[in-house]
């Protein structure tokens, strides 16, 4: 069973309490950031990994996502996200670390890392946005009004995630039937907009630090691949795994984890 936690940011829009876990351990730090409608819950399996035994692992549910409350008064996008992100780090105060986007997460990591490069040992990128294409389920929300999305949208969503195979759509399903649908459709807005900008692949290549792209084998058709394969970009490609390849195959995530996070301090071992 994970421990989680309570603390209270606050922000310029009040107080959120953000759930989070924080295992401890004397090897570089890794913060996980989860992608729309997941939570921190995603990463729970590298808990129990032993590639990951040496390290701290740290991750937070979003506003809306997991155990987070959505604040009543105030709508979040993908910026304020970051803002939550930036604080909830300042607050618990790591040394320098990993940190590892997946989904909206990668954007919400690239955006904390272009604010933060001195704070990090790398950046990994999980199939996270950097293009049009990789906005699969938030552009199904933004042509519509959030009572609209409620009411067809989301429903439709989830039926279709309930027909794909394999461990991580269904576990995926679980975990976004916990999630608040204003915050699923307040983050879909910007993430589509950061997504269709054209910028965020030369931002993520551009990043002062060293970066790091994950994907399952079954995505190898992103059109962008052979573009971060011929960049300075460490590149790892997780076999019988789909978009949430931490579910499907968790020990191979794990190993790319633990990779990326002793890369990033000079000291890489087999």
């Amino acid at each position: 069973m994970t421990t989680y936690s309570t603390i209270t940011l606050n922000l310029a829009f009040g107080p959120q309490p953000i759930v989070y876990f924080d295992r401890d351990a004397s090897g570089t730090p890794v913060l996980f950031v989860h992608g729309l409608g997941n939570a921190a819950s995603n990463f729970e399996d590298t808990l129990a990994a032993r590639a990951l035994a040496d390290h701290r692992l740290i991750g937070l549910d979003l506003p809306g996502c997991g155990a987070s409350p959505y604040p009543r008064t105030t709508r979040l996008d993908i910026d304020r996200a970051v803002n939550v992100v930036e604080a909830f780090v300042d607050a618990i105060d790591p040394p320098r670390f990993l940190i590892v986007g997946a989904s909206l997460g990668g954007l919400i990591a690239l955006l904390y890392a272009e604010r933060h490069p001195d704070r990090l040992v790398g950046f990994l990128n999980v199939e996270g946005n950097l293009a049009p294409e990789d906005c699969m389920f938030s552009r199904r929300v933004v042509p519509h009004t959030y009572e609209e999305f409620v009411g067809a949208v989301l429903p439709d969503i989830k039926r279709s995630l309930a027909a794909k195979p394999g461990r991580g759509f269904t576990k995926h399903l679980e975990v976004l039937n916990r999630a608040d649908p204003r915050a699923y459709f307040d983050y879909s807005f910007q993430t589509v907009e950061y997504s269709d900008s054209g910028g965020l692949l030369d931002r993520f290549l551009s990043l002062p630090v060293p970066v790091h792209f994950a994907y399952g084998s079954r995505n190898r058709g992103l059109t962008y691949l052979p573009r971060i394969r011929a960049s300075r970009c460490t590149v790892t490609e997780v076999m019988d795994a789909d978009h949430f390849l931490f579910y499907d195959a968790p020990e191979a995530f794990a190993d790319c984890v633990r990779r990326a996070a002793v890369a990033g301090t000079g000291l890489d071992r087999p």
